[in-house]
């Protein structure tokens, strides 16, 4: 019924407890779910970590493009390997919690798109500020409010997901902010439920320090801006 596509990246420290607690709270409990690892090329041991893992426990499955391409990329390589009606994005750092699953499970007939919403963030004050930013940027592009359009807890219905995909490059930077605001403007069912958001408890965090949050951040509304002209066009 569900395919979990979780990207990862140099997460060894963290990857173990991270892949048990998903298989143990849903995918064990789902007829047919499993669980997707996409190892973006890690230069530890989390690959070799989530195969060990995956031969022990039914529906648990590394994936290793040929190349690093980051977590956008990660995640579309994920997307196309998944093979059931539901997928459910999440990620490998232990900030959420699997149990935070059901709350959108449950809502699965009634939206295309369910969409989690951090209570609060816990990762310091500078990503808040960025999410804040995203979400006037998305207003003042886009015309659409939404509070918490990069948060990595989404369920989505496979055949959907696919149509909102098709409007943006493949070698989109933040494709997932994309498909929160495109879910809304090609009149999709949504709905967004609040889920925990905790500090994260080991692994790499691939963004770090003020200067690349910039980086990151200019490159994130040129892409915005690029993609709101395509889709006008």
């Amino acid at each position: 019924m569900v395919s979990i596509v979780m990207p990862a990246w140099n997460e060894a420290e963290i990857i173990e407890p991270c892949v048990r607690e998903w298989y143990e709270e849903v995918v064990a409990k789902i007829p047919g779910a499993e669980l997707i690892v996409v190892d973006d090329c890690s230069t530890d041991q989390t690959g070799a970590i989530v195969t060990a893992l995956g031969q022990r426990r039914p529906g648990v499955r590394c994936v290793r493009p040929a190349r690093n391409g980051g977590h956008g990329k990660a995640l579309r390589v994920g997307f196309d390997r998944a093979a059931q009606p539901y997928i459910f994005q999440t990620d490998s750092d232990r900030q959420h919690l699997p149990s935070d699953f059901w709350k959108l499970w449950e809502l699965r007939d009634e939206a295309d798109f369910v969409f989690g919403i951090r209570k609060q963030r816990a990762d310091g004050a500078v990503r808040a500020i960025i999410t804040r930013l995203m979400r006037f940027l998305n207003l003042l592009v886009w015309g659409v409010w939404v509070k918490d359009a990069n948060c990595p807890f989404k369920l989505m219905r496979r055949d959907a997901l696919g149509k909102v995909l098709a409007k943006i490059p493949p070698g989109c930077f933040i494709p997932m902010v994309l498909v929160s605001i495109l879910a809304r403007k090609m009149k999709f069912r949504v709905a967004e439920v609040e889920v925990e958001h905790l500090p994260r408890r080991g692994g790499t965090q691939s963004l770090k320090g003020l200067l690349k949050w910039m980086r990151v951040s200019s490159k994130c509304a040129a892409q915005v801006l690029s993609i709101r002209l395509a889709y006008r066009s």
